[in-house]
């Protein structure tokens, strides 16, 4: 197994690869003031999704030990819509004390920088970073009766298709479609998107052939295990403990190939320092409790405990990153 301080370092590394940069003025500057008696009555995490979904799940698994850690209540409560953007909006405009936060995503603190047009905030200035809780890989999955056990046998057999290569994704701009435009711009490769309204109709027209491509998350596991589909690489820093047999894209010659449904704790705009770091160490005590660590593994996820300024540096690069693929492509939400 991996030193997990060492996994930490390389996951921001790949993030940081080719990443040009983003202010660290207000917010994501270091705050100071006073936090008194810190927490003195419940906090409350705001998920920007509808009950059920995975960053609903990750902030239900995280809120009781947190809570103990912290000496005080955690309540959850959903504000969905827009694609996080709702709930998003609302922590952003909330009283910076420490007692309402978001779990905000890849989605709605990542890719909707640069996909959404008039977004009622902005990141550096009305959000103040507070740790990564987990982030799912995606895995790049082709139906079986693609010729290709790796990717370099996908793109030699790809440029034999003269149409193109058609894949699944949850819909337009999301993170799978994202991460497909990210591929075909490393490899030169034609991929000709097929949008659903959910995953898992998605997942079912690739088992029935209908495209011959996804990048999801580990619910594609199982159909790769019982080979109706194959798993040409996982899009991690490294290998993950849940599916060591998949290599990653790095091994495969293809550096900065990262791909992470991440979730992670904001506080409003100018959070007073002692607050925010006060939250970080909980969340990072409750990170290290190996039976929560083993929770988020056995969902396909991977955690990691980073500080404050290391959860900025990591943000600002996935911002740059998917901001890059989005001018690149011209991907458009739907």
């Amino acid at each position: 197994m991996l030193n997990r301080r060492s996994m930490q370092k390389k996951l921001m590394a790949g993030a940081f690869l080719g990443m040009s940069g983003l202010p660290c003025s207000g917010v994501f500057a270091q705050q100071s003031g006073s936090t008194g008696a810190y927490p003195n009555r419940p906090v409350k995490i705001i998920v920007p999704y509808a009950t059920g979904s995975q960053t609903d799940g990750n902030a239900r698994l995280i809120a009781p030990k947190l809570a103990q850690v912290l000496g005080a209540p955690i309540v959850v409560e959903n504000r969905a819509g827009a694609s996080g953007i709702i709930g998003s909006e609302f922590v952003a405009r909330s009283n910076p004390d420490g007692y309402t936060l978001v779990m905000g995503t890849v989605t709605s603190h990542g890719t909707m920088i640069s996909l959404a047009k008039n977004l009622p905030y902005k990141l550096e200035r009305d959000f103040t970073p507070i740790g990564l809780v987990a982030a799912p890989p995606a895995f790049l999955a082709v139906h079986s009766s693609v010729p290709a056990s790796n990717i370099k046998e996908f793109v030699a057999w790809a440029e034999t298709q003269p149409a193109g290569v058609s894949y699944s994704s949850a819909g337009n701009g999301s993170s799978g479609h994202l991460t497909a435009e990210l591929l075909a711009m490393r490899t030169n490769t034609r991929l000709i998107q097929v949008p659903y309204n959910n995953a898992g109709q998605a997942v079912t027209d690739l088992l029935a052939g209908h495209v011959k491509m996804m990048i999801y998350y580990s619910t594609l596991l199982p159909h790769i295990r019982s080979g109706k589909l194959k798993a040409l690489a996982v899009f991690a820093e490294d290998r993950v403990d849940f599916a060591k047999e998949i290599p990653t894209a790095k091994e495969q010659g293809f550096a900065g190939m990262t791909s992470y449904g991440w979730s992670g704790l904001f506080g409003p705009g100018a959070l007073p320092g002692p607050i925010r770091d006060r939250l970080n160490a909980a969340l990072n005590t409750a990170l290290a409790d190996q039976s929560l660590r083993q929770q988020f593994a056995d969902q396909g996820q991977v955690t990691m405990q980073f500080s404050p300024s290391e959860f900025q540096k990591f943000i600002a690069a996935e911002v740059d990153k998917w901001g890059e693929v989005v001018r690149v492509s011209g991907a458009k939400l739907d």
